[in-house]
């Protein structure tokens, strides 16, 4: 109602600016989206996720690098992550990347070779398995080669796991691109950890609402604290919220947390 009379009516771009296939969207999805598994601007995409804090928190890979990289041939899939070494003397030469930066970089790279599990699923992209999705995959079938076996029926039996999201998770480990992908991260010594179950629970049956900038710790990272913790993390503030963790610059939810009587707890 607040547009103006002589503006062009909004017309989604029907084609990928990308690859130039044409797009998708689904009945009851809201995103448009190439379904070209070559497309190139989805194989990029793909490694940034990957490679992000959120899935295997590769340090020193950012959105930046990976393109660079991406764009001079050093990467083509996420397995290529694992041979960068093979590219040293070349990414010395690069703008902004210095010996103790390429260092702490091929380090972060080792380092995440045995990440957990649920962070090694997610960062896989599967369509429609996001970070809760992963954790409760991880959760039930422990190790990677379970997952990678799981049938629809064993799928569906899983209180998170939806009838689309289970026809996704079989359909993507039945690709032979897909298991070729996976076969390669292991034999360049990809190894995620198992599943453990909490064995410290001092957050068992505890909601837990962060809010502000933490000093020390990303979200994602005080989030995954608390859950290792046994805790819940929730996005709102109520009286059925165990502590409101605050950090700088703490708005609405921290006011709405003492008018409850909700207790705030610090990072440290």
């Amino acid at each position: 109602s607040r547009r103006q009379e002589n503006l062009m009516p909004f017309r989604m771009i029907e084609c990928c600016p990308v690859c130039g296939s044409k797009l998708i969207k689904g009945d009851n999805e809201a995103e448009h989206y190439c379904k070209n598994p070559d497309c190139g601007g989805r194989i990029l995409e793909g490694i940034i996720h990957f490679a992000s804090r959120v899935a295997m928190d590769i340090e020193g890979l950012g959105e930046k690098q990976i393109e660079l990289l991406y764009n001079l041939g050093y990467l083509k899939d996420i397995a290529d992550i694992y041979l960068l070494e093979n590219y040293k003397q070349e990414i010395l030469l690069l703008d902004r990347f210095g010996d103790k930066k390429v260092s702490n970089l091929f380090n972060a790279i080792n380092k995440s070779k045995t990440q957990d599990l649920d962070r090694f699923i997610f960062g896989l992209g599967i369509r429609f398995v996001g970070a809760k999705a992963s954790k409760s995959l991880a959760k039930t079938f422990k190790t990677l080669k379970n997952i990678c076996n799981a049938t629809y029926e064993e799928l569906i039996s899983i209180p998170d796991i939806g009838e689309v999201m289970a026809s996704s998770i079989v359909d993507y480990f039945n690709q032979e691109k897909n298991r070729d992908l996976i076969i390669k991260l292991l034999e360049l010594g990809v190894e995620p950890k198992e599943y453990n179950e909490v064995t410290f629970d001092l957050f068992s049956g505890k909601t837990i609402v962060l809010t502000g900038t933490l000093e020390k710790l990303s979200r994602d990272e005080g989030n995954a604290i608390i859950e290792k913790l046994g805790g819940k993390v929730s996005s709102s503030v109520s009286k059925k919220t165990s502590y409101v963790l605050a950090g700088e610059e703490a708005g609405s939810k921290l006011t709405k947390a003492q008018s409850l009587g909700v207790q705030v707890i610090s990072e440290k």
